[in-house]
């Protein structure tokens, strides 16, 4: 069989068969599977199946088939990758949907932002106000003043991981800070 004809039939059965597949069936692994699973296998899906494979291929449909069917993959493995994106897409699951919802996208973005970015990390109005002032401090390089807010912050939030970070990062650079303070060059001494 000539070896387009092969990649042609390949290409056009997948495409057929793309709409009704999930995230997981897309990279051929269990719902089950761990995040170390999943990316072995996305390689090995994405080398076999990447368009650069049909550039050559004389039919111009299987070569836009083959970038929608990459596209899929690579929006399958953005999304099965990141804890929080792949919790939400399995509750899209159980509610019959095949593909991450535009909502669901967008909630699962805003989360994964909101991760990135610790001015986000506070849940509580009382723990905003104190973490955006530990924040304020940690900017202007007042360490003590941004652990303290911190410590504030805790009292509304206690079980925030990311405070309980940013809490240590504080004191270690408050220490750091410190032991900086006594060692200055340009400090006078009388004798």
């Amino acid at each position: 069989m000539d070896a387009s004809l092969a990649q042609d039939i390949e290409i056009e059965t997948i495409a057929e068969i793309l709409p009704e597949l999930t995230y997981y069936q897309i990279l051929e692994v269990d719902a089950l599977a761990e995040t170390s699973v999943i990316e072995k296998s996305y390689r090995v899906v994405a080398r076999r199946l990447h368009p650069d494979r049909y550039a050559r291929n004389p039919n111009e449909t299987t070569k836009k088939k083959a970038n929608q069917i990459y596209r899929a993959i690579m929006e399958a493995w953005k999304t099965l990758k990141d804890p929080e994106s792949r919790e939400t897409y399995d509750q899209e699951l159980e509610e019959g949907h095949r593909r991450m919802t535009v909502e669901a996208k967008k909630q699962a973005e805003a989360a994964a932002a909101a991760a990135a970015n610790p001015i986000h990390a506070a849940q509580t109005e009382k723990g905003m106000k104190f973490w955006r002032m530990a924040l304020r401090n940690w900017h202007d390089g007042e360490y003590s003043g941004a652990a303290m807010n911190i410590q504030f912050a805790l009292n509304f939030e206690p079980d925030n991981d990311t405070f309980k970070e940013w809490l240590q990062k504080a004191k270690t650079a408050d220490e750091e800070g410190a032991d900086e303070k006594g060692k200055n060059a340009y400090k006078l001494r009388i004798v």
